[in-house]
């Protein structure tokens, strides 16, 4: 392989995609910029910035942070509770643009408490699963107090909600199922939320609006100048761009034809201009990034850690995979951005905060293995601050 670990391979492609991310912000958005702005490089200036703190977030959580540490039941409160408060400000005193209240801003920045929400899911839920399992207790969504972390994050979601954002809070919501079913949940609870998903699916169609926007979702072109003009244009967009792209910056879907263009439709302009060879080249990319995760999640023992970095790995890789979906009509339109090659300030900071956590459980669970070496050895055990730093360059297990 490329790469001697997983966590080198996590690095290479973090900065990999923000390199292309980086490419096609500016091209998804110069047009954009110029015309809000005056300055066609506001949007790739903003994403250079964030990508600045990004990167000193991720070092910080990666290298300079041990996890355990955000794992004790202070934590999780404190995490809850500010989570509560930044979802209920955002409603308070958040700017509302584009009929939903989703941002707050502070001087020339935005806040996305939404964004902070997903991880926070993670965080609570990987402490709170994690102390019952290695308590030996049970994990269940039914009763109190096992289901304590999914009645918080249906508390996150009802929040967002309200902003209105259905599309996240449904994220929010599945993200904790999900981290209770990584947890081991019974499998008859497993039938319950699919019978509960079919049910509230069907209701949902009843009324008429919805069946409508349904409808439009399964075949955009039925009213492509009105409910379906976005999924029809990031189709044509994508179609446009053939084997091999059109000439960079010169796709057409940026000329306010493609409305969020560089958000969450970004997909759309990157496949315009760089093709099918292109997409094929950033799917391989996020394939190998999960696989690099998934490896580092399958030989961790610490199940904390191993929640952490399944959690963050659903959160990473399933909202990467649920955007290109959208964005190519397999699903419907739920605002979703794409890892790295989506503008978002909050989004990345927040994919990075992620990745940083998974890089520290990986040099934690290298810390361990050199203290069982030592310890199968005869020798005497190491400060786990000195096992952290000789763990930084260890090989562990080849990827």
């Amino acid at each position: 392989m490329l790469w001697e670990n997983p966590k080198d391979a996590i690095i290479t492609l973090m900065i990999l995609l923000m390199v292309i991310g980086c490419v096609n912000v500016f091209s998804a958005s110069f047009v954009t910029a110029e015309a809000m702005t005056g300055n066609q490089y506001h949007f790739l200036v903003r994403y250079l910035g964030y990508a600045a703190v990004g990167c000193l977030v991720f070092w910080l959580t990666g290298f300079r942070l041990n996890y355990k540490r955000l794992m004790s039941p202070r934590f999780y409160t404190v995490i809850a509770a500010v989570t509560v408060l930044l979802l209920a400000a955002t409603l308070g005193i958040g700017t509302v643009v584009n009929g939903s209240r989703r941002w707050i801003y502070i001087g020339g920045f935005s806040l996305q408490a939404s964004e902070i929400a997903k991880v926070s899911v993670i965080l609570m839920a990987s402490s709170y699963l994690g102390d019952r399992l290695q308590r030996g207790l049970h994990v269940s969504l039914l009763g109190y107090p096992s289901n304590q972390a999914l009645l918080i994050s249906m508390l996150f979601a009802g929040l967002i909600f309200l902003q209105p954002d259905m599309g996240t809070a449904t994220i929010v919501f599945a993200l904790m199922l999900g981290m209770y079913f990584l947890a081991g949940i019974p499998l008859r609870q497993i039938s319950y939320i699919g019978f509960i998903g079919i049910a509230i699916g069907a209701l949902a169609l009843m009324a008429p609006y919805r069946r409508a926007r349904f409808a439009l979702w399964l075949d955009p072109w039925k009213d492509a100048q009105g409910g379906g003009y976005q999924m029809a244009q990031s189709l044509t967009a994508i179609g446009s761009g053939g084997l091999t792209g059109l000439p960079w910056g010169q796709g057409s879907g940026k000329f306010f034809f493609l409305p969020e263009a560089h958000t969450d439709f970004a997909f759309a302009i990157f496949c315009q201009e760089w093709g099918y060879v292109g997409a094929l080249f950033l799917i391989i990319c996020f394939v190998i990034l999960a696989r690099a995760l998934f490896c580092i999640a399958m030989n961790t023992k610490d199940r904390k850690g191993y929640l952490l970095v399944s959690g963050s790995t659903l959160f990473l890789i399933g909202q990467s995979v649920a955007n290109m979906a959208m964005v190519t009509g397999v699903l419907p339109v739920i605002g979703v951005p794409l890892l790295f090659i989506s503008y978002g300030g909050t989004s990345l900071l927040a994919n990075m905060f992620a990745l940083g956590l998974v890089v520290s459980v990986y040099r934690s669970e290298c810390a361990r293995e050199i203290m069982e070496e030592r310890i199968a050895a005869g020798l005497p055990p190491t400060e786990d601050s000195r096992l952290r730093v000789v763990s930084a360059n260890r090989n562990r297990r080849p990827f």
